[in-house]
């Protein structure tokens, strides 16, 4: 069951579930805001609540305004745009007997058969996948050596993978792993993302301490942060 509710600061849909024993609060992407409740909490307790929450509920929607959102998903077709590095490519599907992503003139080349089963969309989302863990992998180690040096920290070993919600982490024993979308930002994007990581060797916690060294060593590291905050929804295949 569900209810809209009409408010000065924001629309909101209540949704009564009969399983439901708490209360709690969902805003989407498009900024469509949920109140999903017990099925006999009091009319009163939901108006308290949403005061309550106002500010939180807010400061999402300012978020969402702010933040850019891939509009539709990814069509892996020719002439598809996708990101590498920051620049765009535009996609060329080539069919063959061969598998593989080369970026030759300016252009994505796939290459991709015709008789592994499975969908084509599948198989290129697969295939290009596989060529920017590939891409990161290279180009973060190259990375992570030279700030490594300038930081005068070491780590244990690097590994690159699907993240659902980090860029990046460091063990206390030095373990580096990145999320492989990070490779399709801007260089200065990447190299914030590495000189974060390898400042964990340095403070393990997020203390004045490791901001101050981020700071020594990357000047404009907020606004790299800003610019990951609000293009890293569009980051993806």
């Amino acid at each position: 069951m569900k209810e809209l509710v009409h408010n000065p600061n924001f629309d909101y849909a209540v949704v009564r579930r009969d399983r439901k024993r708490t209360a709690s609060i969902q805003v989407s992407p498009t900024n469509e805001v949920s109140i999903i409740i017990p099925k006999d909490l009091p009319a009163d307790k939901i108006k308290s609540l949403v005061r309550r929450k106002t500010p939180w509920i807010l400061s999402k929607i300012k978020f969402n305004k702010e933040v850019r959102y891939p509009h539709k998903p990814k069509e892996f077709v020719s002439g598809e745009a996708f990101q590498y590095l920051g620049r765009n490519y535009r996609l060329k599907v080539i069919s063959g007997e061969d598998e593989g992503v080369e970026l030759k003139n300016g252009r994505l080349n796939i290459r991709i058969s015709d008789g592994n089963g499975g969908s084509c969309d599948e198989k290129l989302k697969r295939l290009l996948t596989d060529w920017y863990v590939v891409k990161a992998e290279k180009k973060l180690k190259e990375r992570i050596v030279r700030y490594a040096e300038r930081l005068g920290v070491t780590f244990n070993g690097i590994k690159i993978k699907e993240l659902k919600r980090q860029w990046g982490s460091c063990s206390k024993k030095g373990d580096l792993v990145f999320n492989w979308r990070i490779i399709i930002a801007p260089i200065a994007i990447v190299d914030y993302v590495i000189v974060h990581e390898l400042c964990h060797r340095r403070y393990h916690d997020h203390s004045k301490e490791f901001w101050n060294l981020m700071q020594r060593v990357m000047s404009d590291y907020r606004i790299r942060k800003e610019w990951l905050r609000v293009n890293g929804a569009m980051m993806g295949v």
